[in-house]
């Protein structure tokens, strides 16, 4: 008869066991805890846009040059990116004081686009889901990208108060 003193280990079976309670316990716990760091990285990746949009503003109301007719008025001309862009076309834009990231935390590259009006960031989700966060969206190559754009700014005056201001001031809208 073997004694308690001379066993030693675990059977198999009950390292099987063993194994596969851990297995069923990480196949319940692993796939939210996954969700969620991504749905940490896309508000962050959202809060790095921010950043990015203030950065486009700047980029958007810096005339880049400046010409007097002979009457004085001043013509601006200001830059543009019509088209989703990366960063780096927007530091082309600016002085070499600043620096903006390409990629965000979900490792997707950072789009930016400005007309006259406003700026816009866009943010590439690695999963499908409509008006995230509160944002716009938009499907491409059927995954959700999510457009952080700024405000635009509401004057107190009816339009065609403000058209004839620029009338009377000869001033001439980007």
């Amino acid at each position: 008869m073997i004694s308690r003193r001379d066993q030693r280990g675990f059977t198999l079976l009950e390292i099987i066991v063993v194994i596969a309670v851990i297995a069923v316990l990480a196949a319940a716990i692993l796939p939210p805890t996954i969700q969620r760091f991504t749905e940490a990285k896309a508000d962050a990746s959202i809060e790095q846009a921010k950043l990015v949009l203030q950065v486009c503003e700047i980029a958007r109301t810096k005339a880049l040059s400046t010409a007097v007719d002979g009457a004085g008025r001043y013509t601006h001309t200001y830059g543009s990116l019509a088209n989703w862009s990366s960063t780096s076309a927007l530091q082309a834009l600016l002085s070499k004081n600043y620096y903006l990231a390409s990629t965000n935390p979900l490792r997707s590259q950072i789009l930016v686009k400005f007309d006259a009006a406003r700026c816009y960031v866009a943010v590439d989700l690695p999963f499908r889901e409509d008006n995230y966060g509160g944002y716009q969206t938009q499907t491409v190559s059927g995954l959700t990208r999510v457009i952080v754009t700024t405000r635009q700014k509401r004057s107190g005056y009816p339009s065609w108060v403000i058209h004839q201001k620029r009338i009377l001031n000869e001033e001439v809208s980007r």
